[in-house]
């Protein structure tokens, strides 16, 4: 077949074949393992994919069951067109890693089919792994320059995402490393980590005049950028809270002013995606009030476009909101780590018959993809793997000549 047919045309063809027949045939010839394996073609496959699925998307849902005898982090792949969410269709993927954290690790986010693991409590951080379950591939990451045996104690928040200009994916690490008087030393230590290059490097130069709250700090990868919940130090108390955007391409930090009313609620935010917007959900907690609002940022970077779209009453045991569904329901955990289903139109509940640990619970869109098809098998086995900080990787098999198959690829759709 490749001596009839050219290479653009072989590559027409594999963009619209699915990721398992994609592992399958790469093995046939050189030729065809120098397409498959190329990154470029690997984004082509993606884009060509995420085309087809605009109007379908399966969910990814972690959870993390404390009441078992071998305690154990769930990940189950969804059919988000299911109307009751949970089915015989659904799939749980095998979870080859151990953490050294004594719980979960935290997902930092996904991009294009790829998890970002840290495992890390408190101040201890033991690691951070890259993993594609759909091709069962991981990258752990080497260490990082600044921990806690080089700086002292400090905080950190990692950002990840993928970089479109030069078709690669980062991870960004912010560190904060305490003063004397306790406080996190503004501006931050930052490192950037290239999948490309395999390594951290630090531009300190670029470091962002603001804080980030840590302890629960999640992050959001919008337009090309992560996004963080921080704060202005220059205002009195630090009460003057905004979001912090790192753009994974300029890699450029910036911030972005909030509406006045969540200015002063710093601690009580978290950031995330609705659709494809930048949103914020702001929790209050009180004897008579104990509401989530959510906002969304309707036009990016443009700050009179904060709208603020719902308010989800948490009365009744309701904890923490998870995900949007397209058919506004929602998923949330109760006090209790309960998962359920909520309509936001009927008002009616539904349990999802899952329970887990709250801040274990994550979700969000999922994709199979060829990213880190190169990279070593993460298989279950009997021995769980941990993060292996600077450990060599093991070189992965290459067809003879394959070396220069960046160079001889060159008629990519």
């Amino acid at each position: 077949m490749s001596d009839y047919l050219p290479q653009e045309v072989l590559i027409e063809i594999f963009t619209r074949l699915p990721v398992k027949t994609l592992l399958q045939i790469r093995l046939v010839c050189r030729l065809w393992y120098s397409i498959i394996s190329n990154p470029t073609f690997i984004t082509a496959h993606i884009n060509k994919t995420k085309h087809r699925q605009c109007h379908s998307h399966s969910l990814l849902l972690r959870h993390f069951a404390e009441n078992e005898r071998h305690k154990k982090e769930h990940y189950l792949l969804l059919s988000n067109e299911n109307q009751t969410l949970l089915n015989e269709y659904n799939v749980e993927l095998q979870f080859p890693f151990k953490t050294r954290s004594k719980y979960h690790f935290r997902i930092v986010g996904s991009c294009n089919g790829v998890l970002c693991l840290s495992d890390d409590y408190g101040d201890n951080a033991y690691g951070i792994i890259l993993w594609n379950p759909s091709i069962r591939k991981y990258k752990s990451l080497p260490s990082p320059r600044v921990t806690k045996k080089t700086h002292g104690s400090y905080m950190f928040v990692l950002g990840f995402g993928f970089d479109s200009k030069s078709n690669d994916y980062k991870v960004v690490r912010v560190a904060y490393v305490k003063g004397r008087n306790g406080r996190d030393l503004i501006p931050p230590e930052v490192e950037l980590y290239a999948l490309s290059s395999g390594s951290w490097r630090g531009f300190n130069a670029g470091a962002p005049p603001y804080g980030i709250y840590g302890c629960t700090w999640s992050q959001a990868f919008v337009n090309g950028a992560v996004h963080w919940i921080g704060y202005d130090p220059c205002v009195a108390k630090g009460d003057c809270a905004l979001v912090v955007s790192f753009d994974m391409s300029d890699e450029i930090f910036r911030g972005m002013l909030l509406p006045d009313s969540l200015v002063q609620c710093g601690w009580d935010l978290t950031v995330s995606v609705f659709g494809e917007m930048l949103s914020v959900y702001h929790y209050e907690y009180g004897s008579r009030k104990q509401f989530c609002s959510v906002w969304v940022m309707k036009e990016y970077g443009v700050i009179e476009a904060w709208t603020k779209l719902y308010s989800i009453d948490l009365h009744g045991g309701l904890q923490k909101l998870i995900w949007f569904r397209k058919n506004e329901e929602v998923i949330l955990v109760t006090v209790r780590g309960k998962l359920i289903t909520y309509d936001l139109n009927t008002l009616q509940m539904r349990g999802l018959g899952l329970r887990g640990a709250i801040d274990s619970v994550y979700v969000d869109n999922y994709m199979e993809s060829l990213v880190l098809v190169e990279e070593q098998s993460a298989i279950l086995g009997p021995d769980a793997i941990t993060c292996e900080g600077g450990e060599e990787d093991r070189e992965a098999p290459q067809w003879p000549g394959s070396k220069n198959r960046q160079d001889n690829f060159s008629l990519l759709i």
